[in-house]
């Protein structure tokens, strides 16, 4: 009995030690860290003979491509491509195209499904083709972006198509 009372003596004094030492600072707690990265990687290259045609989407207040098989969409200086659940942008509709996280996109862009943006891209686009060359939206020509260009040295990269059809602002900047 003796022998058992001076291990518990031992052992509460062990215990009542290392209480004091972690509360000195003397020893510290171990703390476990678990970082983890995923490399989403670019998506396959938006491949487009011509330039897409960008139309504005009054609703999100966007430019959209149409008559293309990507969801490329024009806000903020930036083209912004919908991918594999994913979201990429790029200064040209050629990429290169850097992953970017739902948070990081324009309000715009934040505040709709793509099912949404789908919907206003195929309304904006039925008036587009039935109005032909009459269309009164804004609209402009994408640019393809520094290792997209097309086109020789007299190519008008990048200018916007204003509802009468003239050229205008750079990249799709400064519509009305």
């Amino acid at each position: 009995m003796k022998r058992t009372m001076t291990r518990m003596a031992v052992t509460g004094l062990g215990m009542l030690l290392g209480g004091i030492a972690m509360a000195s600072g003397l020893a510290t707690p171990a703390r476990a860290e678990v970082n983890i990265n995923v490399n989403i990687g670019a998506p396959p290259p938006v491949v487009v003979v011509e330039r897409p045609t960008m139309l504005y989407l009054p609703e999100p207040g966007l430019y959209v491509a149409v008559g293309v098989p990507y969801d490329i969409f024009f806000m903020s200086g930036r083209y912004y491509y919908f991918h594999g659940n994913n979201w990429f942008y790029a200064s040209g509709y050629g990429g290169p195209w850097v992953h970017v996280v739902h948070k990081g996109l324009p309000p715009g862009l934040q505040r709709y499904k793509v099912v949404q943006l789908h919907d206003f891209r195929e309304r904006e686009y039925r008036v587009y083709k039935v109005q032909g060359p009459n269309f009164k939206g804004k609209r402009f020509d994408a640019d393809p972006g520094p290792n997209g260009r097309k086109g020789g040295d007299n190519d008008d990269h990048g200018k916007k198509q204003s509802s009468n059809g003239n050229s205008g602002n750079k990249g799709g900047k400064g519509h009305k």
